[in-house]
């Protein structure tokens, strides 16, 4: 992609060019391993069903009517991934970099790797790649126990075969793997969009990233020298429990972040909601944190998720500031 940012309404853009267009898409499909080589091709049927379609022909129709009816929907919406905290029903852009690249092995589909029956029980998921001209576009599946019956040889699964007015069930010794109609993450250049952020902490070591993003934050905080004491923030991301850090991920993209430490200090003196909020060190001018309820207001500070009315000075705890966009002045 020529910019460098992935947002909303270049997802879309993407998604509709190919999701019109799909007879002109390269369509390749690999089954992913737990261990290297991390990609191997699946070999697929040619034979034709009574439509006409081959095996490749029915997985790509059933590719694209995921992207339809998930990520092209009107309700579906699309936010930056530090809003991890929010829990709303939202995909999640992240972005991969050196420090967290859980799907940089997907650069080596090249590979000559063909999947083998044997190599079952070492695969993980499988990657759909859509390609359009230099543009290609990932479609990840996790596989569940549930989804490969039989893998460890211990449940007893039937097949039938049906013989003029009866049908005759008999047991189905061989591995099988079921594809779903679903896409757990998609891959854009090195973006993962995602709901379901849980796949990705218990398979792709994604609380690394969230205790990296929320460290960088710290970091970021502490250079605008307005908290006298910034291992208090340190100590909350590492309580123990990962919603602590994605709380302060919230504040990733904070406009409060390029205030002056004096700016930032009169607005919390004069401020209704803020005013007699901290406790301050006069003589340095700094923010003391004294208790981690302390840090939380910290961070409904620099969130700003706060909105009031005008008309009846009634203030309102609120996310929509995600959606608005500001008036120009």
């Amino acid at each position: 992609m020529p910019d460098n940012e992935l947002n909303q309404s270049k997802i879309r853009s993407l998604l509709t060019d190919f999701h019109n267009n799909p007879n002109l898409c390269g369509f390749d499909t690999f089954i992913v391993m737990k261990t290297g080589p991390r990609l191997k091709r699946m070999s697929m049927s040619e034979n034709k069903n009574s439509d006409g379609d081959t095996f490749r022909d029915v997985l790509k129709v059933m590719i694209f009517s995921v992207i339809s009816e998930y990520y092209l929907s009107d309700e579906a919406e699309y936010v930056d991934g530090t809003r991890l905290a929010d829990n709303q029903n939202k995909f999640l852009i992240i972005k991969q970099s050196g420090d967290y690249n859980p799907f940089g092995f997907l650069a080596d589909s090249e590979t000559d790797d063909v999947f083998d029956i044997e190599d079952l029980p070492n695969a993980t998921g499988i990657a759909f790649k859509l390609r359009k001209g230099d543009v290609t576009i990932w479609c990840y599946q996790h596989l569940w126990s549930i989804m490969v019956p039989n893998r460890k040889k211990n449940s007893l699964m039937a097949r039938f075969n049906k013989f003029e007015n009866q049908t005759i069930f008999e047991e189905q010794k061989d591995w099988l793997l079921t594809i779903a109609k679903k896409i757990d993450i998609l891959i854009i250049d090195e973006y993962l969009i995602t709901a379901n952020d849980k796949l990705l902490q218990n398979n792709f070591g994604f609380q690394n990233y969230i205790y990296q993003s929320a460290e960088q934050i710290i970091n970021n905080i502490t250079a605008t020298n307005i908290v006298s004491n910034s291992e208090k923030l340190t100590e909350y991301i590492g309580r123990g429990k990962h919603k602590y850090a994605k709380k302060m991920m919230r504040i990733g993209t904070s406009k409060v972040l390029s205030l002056s430490a004096d700016e930032l200090l009169n607005k919390i003196k004069t401020v209704d909601r803020w005013k007699g909020k901290f406790k301050i060190d006069e003589s340095k001018k700094q923010i003391v944190l004294n208790t981690y309820t302390d840090v939380e207001s910290l961070i409904d500070l620099f969130d700003e998720r706060y909105t009031r009315s005008e008309i009846t000075n009634t203030e309102y705890d609120t996310g929509v500031k995600e959606i608005a966009q500001p008036i120009a002045e």
